[in-house]
């Protein structure tokens, strides 16, 4: 992980997502991998034809599986930039060079020592082994996914345990599994242990919502982040309710919800459990109650202004249903407030015609506020007495608005 310096429990780490490109192999192709595996959405399914999802031994079928793997090739034209299908072939029992038998995708690292023609014969020779022939489809259908570059996994340490599994969200982010966490996305996370420790990986060249059959388009990298400190003498009242990973694009604000909201704690002597806990309707209402809070204390709704903006104008969809920790996530655009501005760079909200560029609107001013012992704390404009101001003992702020 990466530590950051001067980052401390109870702060925000800002990541802002500055770019995202592909890295190329020798021959400059860029490719990436789709795994429709046992732990998607469609294992839980019948298949079509009625009959149950099949994976090796996972199923207790060791002979069959029905596992498939899509290889898209990254393609760009005067379109856009797409991946398309370049071809498929059916999970094979293998034998790993220590004798291991692998008959459904479970093992990390393992190589397919793939037969058909123009394939490299260098995981053969490392000692991989297939019991049959590999089944390809090396015409699949006709496709064009627009890429979207984006970073499934990213996130800080959690405090309460000193290892975690990597794959089910956490309120300090993780594999969130959401396709807008992308070029542009700015995202805040909760620092929990000193110096955030964050990690990133689990790149993707395009997703739907939902994650739906196991994975995204698994490709390779190199991303460009910008990484800020907000510490907590700099907060403004919507910081210090964040208990989840916030996404900000240049139109929406993006909140995350999940069937536990810290699964850490709900399961902390079995974090495990929570595979068995799956559950979309515990998401849902996550991420209305995390919706609902955001939005009183960035903008100082009430609870009954936000219910209908929410109900009107904010959208839900499945983040993901893969991963455990199953996630909801909230749409919000930024043009519903379109009648609120910004003061200062933290984000507080204030209706425009009360905004601190008019400060005789704004609030009642009180009559120390001329002396000249009164200076204004610019970064949340807000103005208190010379010895306190900004500290967190303030003694005498600026009364709150009617409106707030």
């Amino acid at each position: 992980p990466i530590f950051v310096q001067d980052a401390q429990p109870g702060d925000i780490l800002k990541v802002e997502i500055v770019d995202l490109q592909p890295r190329k192999n020798p021959s400059g192709k860029t490719f990436g991998s789709n795994a429709a595996a046992w732990w998607g959405y469609q294992a839980r399914v019948p298949k079509a034809d009625g009959e149950p999802f099949l994976s090796g031994s996972f199923s207790g079928t060791p002979a069959s599986n029905d596992e498939v793997v899509t290889i898209y090739e990254l393609k760009s034209d005067a379109d856009g930039v797409f991946a398309e299908p370049s071809y498929q072939f059916h999970w094979p029992n293998l034998t790993d060079p220590d004798g291991v038998h692998r008959d459904y995708i479970k093992y990390p690292g393992t190589c397919v020592p793939h037969d058909y023609e123009g394939f490299s014969s260098d995981v053969a020779g490392m000692g991989w082994r297939k019991d049959v022939p590999i089944t390809y489809v090396m015409e699949p259908f006709r496709a064009r996914i627009p890429v979207n570059m984006h970073v499934g996994c990213m996130g800080l340490a959690p405090a309460s345990h000193a290892s975690v599994d990597s794959i089910p969200p956490m309120p300090s982010g993780g594999n969130l599994d959401d396709k807008r966490i992308g070029k542009g996305t700015t995202m805040y996370y909760p620092v929990e242990v000193a110096g955030a420790l964050l990690s990133m990986g689990d790149a993707h060249m395009a997703q739907g919502d939902s994650e739906l059959d196991g994975t995204g388009i698994e490709t390779s990298i190199t991303g460009t982040f910008r990484i800020t400190v907000i510490k907590q003498a700099k907060f403004v009242p919507w910081m210090t309710a964040l208990n989840f990973p916030l996404g900000e694009t240049a139109d929406t604000w993006i909140v995350h919800g999940f069937t536990e909201t810290d699964y850490l704690d709900t399961y902390s002597d079995n974090p495990g459990d929570i595979y068995g806990a799956s559950d979309l309707n515990k998401a849902m209402k996550n991420s209305f109650m995390q919706t609902r809070k955001f939005l009183m204390s960035m903008y100082g709704l009430t609870e009954a202004e936000v219910t209908t903006f929410i109900t009107q104008g904010v959208d839900y969809g499945m983040t993901q249903v893969v991963d455990g920790n199953w996630g909801v996530h909230a749409i919000v655009p930024k043009q519903l407030f379109a009648g609120y501005t910004t003061c200062g760079d933290l984000k507080t909200y204030y209706k425009q015609s009360e905004c601190c560029g008019m400060p005789e609107k704004s609030v009642p001013k009180p009559t120390w506020l001329d002396s000249p012992e009164t200076v204004l704390c610019s970064e949340i404009r807000r103005y208190f007495r010379k010895s306190v101001c900004c500290s967190a003992a303030i003694e005498k702020p600026v009364p709150k608005p009617m409106w707030r």
